[in-house]
């Protein structure tokens, strides 16, 4: 089978890969759909802090189970599915049960482990989504992204209400903006230098601009992950406000330290999904109340995924490269 493989920075190549077989507890699924995300892309330029090299990329997938293993019920043939790439492992948080992807170990499909840019992938029965009746190829590729935008946003109590400012209108950004919006703030506000990703995030209904007003929200979410970003992000908060880090960042910033003490601003960082995010990601697109038709910019067979991740690092063109196996 074909598989796509970054054995370096700037170093990606489809290569031919044994076919897997499911073990004991394991499916295994014919990828249809593959996104290509942010991370992927510091993966790609060597500038994802938490990766060694050689990377096997791929964990926004969405593929039908053509086999199972033992001890796991037959009858899961012919579903279609998403996986959840997270391999918690080690210590849980005292503070939080449930929280475990932030466990002290954490491994990632597609980062510290095998991910699944492949026509086929052998993945445990745990980290699988059954998808409804119904549920599209594009769909099942954007439910991984919708929860990171799920829990980002759930991690911040009482949004009903609030001013919501978003920083970087790419795929994450415009996730985040229509889950805010679909939870009840009040304004959502979403800034980006680029006008062809405006114009996407006010066809979402949203209200764009290229660079927030300082001193305006009551929450900030960063998804872009440089210094002027989180710099962007600090100075657009009202006083009492919290900022949300979404981006990765592959380089150290420097912030104001000073403001964050004066005006008892909460700098909080968030971190993937649980399996409710997960499951709350696919009753929002399920029901369509968070869009991903016009973030969908492009499709590549998964033979020419090289020049997929060319085309995804356009940032000026693409927003979500999607690379397809039929």
């Amino acid at each position: 089978m074909k598989r796509v493989k970054i054995a370096a920075p700037h170093e990606l190549t489809v290569i031919e890969d044994d076919t897997p077989q499911p073990q004991a507890g394991e499916v295994l699924l014919a990828i249809r759909t593959i996104g290509i995300c942010g991370s992927d892309l510091h993966v790609y330029e060597g500038q994802h802090p938490f990766v060694t090299y050689p990377v096997l990329p791929g964990h926004e997938v969405c593929g039908d189970i053509i086999a199972v293993g033992a001890g796991v019920d037959p009858t899961l043939i012919g579903k279609k599915a998403v996986i959840e790439p997270s391999l918690p492992a080690g210590k849980l948080p005292h503070f939080g049960e449930g929280r475990y992807n932030i466990s002290s170990d954490l491994r990632v499909m597609g980062f510290q482990a095998p991910g699944a840019m492949a026509e086929q992938f052998a993945v445990p029965l745990n980290r699988i989504h059954l998808l409804p009746e119904g549920f599209s190829d594009d769909l099942g590729a954007s439910v991984e992204p919708t929860a990171v935008a799920v829990h980002a946003v759930r991690l911040v109590s009482g949004i009903a209400g609030l001013r919501i400012g978003v920083i970087g209108a790419g795929a994450i950004g415009l996730l985040t903006a229509q889950v805010a919006k679909t939870y009840g703030a009040a304004q959502v506000t979403i800034a980006d230098l680029d006008p062809a990703r405006l114009d996407v995030a006010m066809t979402l209904g949203l209200t764009a601009t290229p660079q927030l007003q300082a001193g305006e929200y009551d929450v900030v979410f960063e998804c872009v992950g440089v210094q002027a970003s989180i710099r962007s992000a600090l100075l657009a908060c009202t006083k009492g406000a919290r900022v949300v880090v979404m981006g990765v960042f592959g380089k150290d910033a420097s912030i104001p330290m000073g403001i964050i003490q004066d005006w008892e601003l909460q700098l909080m960082g968030s971190l993937m999904y649980t399996g409710d995010d997960y499951r709350e990601a696919i009753r929002l697109l399920g029901e369509s109340l968070v869009r991903v038709d016009c973030i969908i910019t492009h499709r590549y067979p998964l033979a020419q995924a090289e020049a997929a991740f060319h085309k995804a690092l356009e940032r000026g063109q693409a927003i979500k490269v999607l690379l397809e196996t039929i």
